[in-house]
């Protein structure tokens, strides 16, 4: 019985196959026991490599969570002025507090842009595409 591909499979292999198999010869007695300098120091060097990557890592994902405390931060102090700008608008007759549409309306949309705008440019920031 063949296999797929005309490859034979191990119940056709035979006597002769594991005849042959009887001639494979140990290694020789050259072979040295201790693994080679060489390939230990690049052990060496590729463990230490991928310990530098795994703490760079770890101070990236740190930073990251920092940066975005300050962006949030600042994203709501933003939105908060803005309300009190609202606020005093609203109730601020007694204040004599007053600003036209025009002004409102370019405070409001700007910081609605400016903080969509942050947001995107932090988000990118901390979420690279790898």
């Amino acid at each position: 019985m063949r296999a797929r591909g005309g490859v034979k499979s191990p119940h056709d292999w035979g006597p002769t196959c594991f005849a042959r198999s009887k001639n494979i010869k140990p290694p020789d007695e050259g072979v040295p026991s201790e693994p080679n300098e060489a390939l230990t120091e690049e052990k060496v060097y590729l463990d230490q490599k991928a310990l530098l990557e795994l703490e760079g890592e770890g101070q990236d994902i740190k930073e990251r969570k920092e940066i975005l405390l300050c962006f949030f931060i600042l994203a709501c102090s933003w939105v908060s002025v803005i309300g009190v700008l609202l606020f005093l608008e609203g109730f601020g007759s007694s204040l004599r507090f007053h600003l036209s549409d025009s002004v409102l309306l370019a405070a409001i949309g700007f910081t609605t842009a400016n903080i969509i705008g942050i947001l995107y440019v932090v988000a990118n920031y901390l979420f690279k595409k790898r």
